[in-house]
């Protein structure tokens, strides 16, 4: 995910005492070249902390998904709300990534790096195939066999109960806990230096992404998966 500087804002709309990018020109993720965006109110998804929205780049006329991040203004003074672009060019060293995780399975990494080389040789069928296997290779790696025999759908079904999907925020909540260094650094009562604010900035892009990027990501490429599917059968 990539933060938008106030530089490449083009022009704002109002949103209570918010100033939110209207539109946007910066580099596409999609096709690499800079581009202007225009977000339209009625695609934002308004959640306590954030709105989503999207935009189509005007280069090559594909969406990209954006967060906006909503602030408490108790002055209720005007200001810029902070905005990011999911960017998965940005993470193109993932697959490297995978491999130096210790808690990464051998055969999910494989099955990953396999599914990554068929689809970069457009061979779609052997994509479907080794796909197939990474997401069988995820849900092995949290049930184990006992549930081999079982469909995908029931094996995601089954998924929250043998794996702690909130451990992430239960660590957050005690790293900010009042009495922690972390929370005194963030009340500027401790001295940051640049490695731990670089570490700080990493820290809000996973939460970030963890909350509200990978939702709706997955939401949505499932909508475009279902629409294409439906399509393909009308023709039929």
């Amino acid at each position: 995910m990539r933060k938008i500087l106030p530089g490449s804002i083009l022009s704002y709309t109002q949103y209570g005492y918010l100033k939110v990018a209207k539109n946007i020109k910066t580099k596409c993720p999609k096709c690499s070249k800079t581009g202007e965006f225009a977000l339209k109110a009625n695609f934002y998804q308004v959640r306590k902390t954030g709105l989503f929205g999207e935009g189509i780049c005007s280069e090559c006329k594909k969406p990209s998904e954006f967060v906006i991040m909503l602030k408490d203004q108790p002055n209720q003074q005007v200001k810029e709300a902070d905005i990011y672009i999911y960017d998965p060019t940005a993470s193109e060293g993932r697959l490297e990534h995978f491999e130096q995780n210790k808690n990464m399975p051998i055969d999910l990494v494989r099955s990953y790096t396999s599914a990554l080389n068929v689809s970069q040789s457009q061979d779609n069928s052997a994509t479907a195939v080794m796909s197939k296997r990474v997401l069988e290779s995820v849900l092995k790696n949290f049930m184990g066999e006992r549930t081999k025999d079982q469909s995908l759908a029931q094996q995601f079904e089954q998924l929250p109960e043998h794996v702690d999907l909130t451990k992430p925020i239960h660590a957050l909540s005690q790293l900010v806990h009042p009495d922690r260094p972390f929370n005194a650094m963030l009340d500027l009562e401790r001295e940051i230096d640049d490695e731990t604010a670089a570490l700080l900035m990493e820290l809000l892009e996973g939460l970030i992404e963890y909350l509200f990027i990978l939702p709706e990501k997955i939401e949505s490429v499932q909508d475009q998966i279902e629409k294409k599917l439906n399509e393909r059968v009308k023709r039929f």
